[in-house]
């Protein structure tokens, strides 16, 4: 078969009217979905909640399903994370609370400690004309410590209903996770017959890339903040700065925070290295951090996380700005996993268009093979790769 070379693309009237409308639908999709998020935060909250605990929990309650009716494997796999989230939750908030008690306790002298800290920068900045009153912001300082404490028993009732609320939404997200995890099957083949035959392998393909990025992501982030948390524990421990637990708790959940956390987490231990020995133990808070920051961002960051997700760097970024202004910290924690999942189906959308659609650049004929396994349908064909 003699080489044909490809037609060139002519704009008309029906290209151009294809076009805007493709342009417009995704413009009316796109609002229409902020409108609804804008709308319904607290409702997509807890449906995001309920799919994120679904699709961790769903692999350790397939397995036992093999030897156990799916009913039971199912409690005792809810049971387990409940017992270990409150339980250890519990234990965690009561040697955290003593150690916050002792630290509000110490409030006073650590900010006297930290006036006789750097007597040659003050000399210096006032040289240069910029005043900074010490006593004065120490005062300032010791009244807003008054102040959050009357704030915190004036806003008790708000508090006790906020967690109420939070209560509430829990059990709401524990009950949609239990039903999901009961009629996962069901629900899959309820879902199938709604879709024609021929496109049954891309739902099942948009299905594994869902639980691929969102399970991977959860499980992952949840492993590098018990990693994080431990070092920045073990390692202010190790260099004798008051509070270690509370620290490495703090830092486990800084870690969370997408990118920004190791920076977070350092930032406790630094303040209490300033109100120790800071000439000794600043450096070794340094140290420590660099260690930390390393090991999460160039050993186990990009093998964990990014492996899962499949994100580039600067998209993770975006997506971390955009959910932090939409809702704030819930945002932040699910604005990587969103914007792995958007990414991975837009890839996947990408070539299936290409697999039917012949681009000005492509041949105007395929060979024989080709559509043949385009028509397939094959499932590898349609997941994206990872890292996107």
């Amino acid at each position: 078969m003699p080489f044909q070379t490809p037609k060139r693309f002519r704009w008309n009237l029906a290209a151009l009217r294809d076009l805007v409308l493709v342009v417009l639908g995704t413009a009316t999709v796109i609002y229409g979905l902020g409108f609804l998020l804008s709308r319904l935060g607290r409702v997509v909250l807890i449906l995001i909640l309920a799919i994120i605990f679904t699709i961790t929990l769903s692999p350790l309650v397939d397995r036992l399903a093999n030897h156990w009716r799916r009913p039971w494997a199912v409690l005792v796999v809810v049971l387990g994370a409940v017992l270990v989230i409150v339980g250890g939750g519990a234990i965690l908030g009561i040697v955290i609370t003593g150690q916050l008690v002792t630290l509000v306790k110490h409030v006073p002298e650590n900010v006297q400690h930290l006036s006789t800290l750097a007597p040659g920068l003050l000399s210096w900045l006032s040289h240069n004309n910029i005043h900074i009153n010490i006593p004065s912001l120490e005062n300032k300082i010791l009244s807003n410590a008054g102040k959050v404490s009357s704030f915190i028993v004036s806003q008790t009732i708000n508090i006790v209903t906020n967690v109420i609320g939070a209560l509430v939404d829990g059990a709401i997200v524990l009950f949609v996770t239990v039903y999901w995890l009961l009629d996962a099957e069901r629900m899959q083949l309820a879902i199938l017959r709604l879709v024609p035959v021929q496109h049954r392998d891309l739902v099942l393909a948009a299905e594994h890339t869902l639980t691929r990025v969102v399970g991977g992501y959860v499980r992952g982030q949840l492993l590098l903040s018990a990693v994080v948390g431990s070092a920045f524990g073990l390692g202010s421990w190790a260099i004798g700065l008051s509070y270690p637990l509370l620290i490495g708790v703090l830092a486990g959940v800084m870690e969370l925070i997408p990118l920004l956390g190791p920076v977070l987490g350092a930032i406790v231990p630094l303040i209490m290295a300033l109100a120790g020995h800071p000439l000794v133990q600043v450096p070794e808070v340094a140290v420590l951090f660099a260690a930390v920051h390393l090991l999460e961002s160039q050993i186990l960051g990009p093998r964990i996380i990014r492996s899962q997700v499949g994100l580039h760097p600067v998209l993770s970024v975006l997506a971390l700005m955009i959910g932090a202004d939409w809702q704030g910290v819930w945002g932040a924690l699910f604005a990587v996993p969103a914007a792995g999942i958007v990414v991975a189906a837009w890839v996947a959308a990408v070539r299936l268009w290409r697999e039917r659609v012949v681009l000005p650049s492509q041949q105007v004929h395929r060979s024989s093979s080709e559509t043949a396994a385009s028509s397939t349908g094959d499932r590898r064909n349609i997941l994206p790769e990872k890292g996107v």
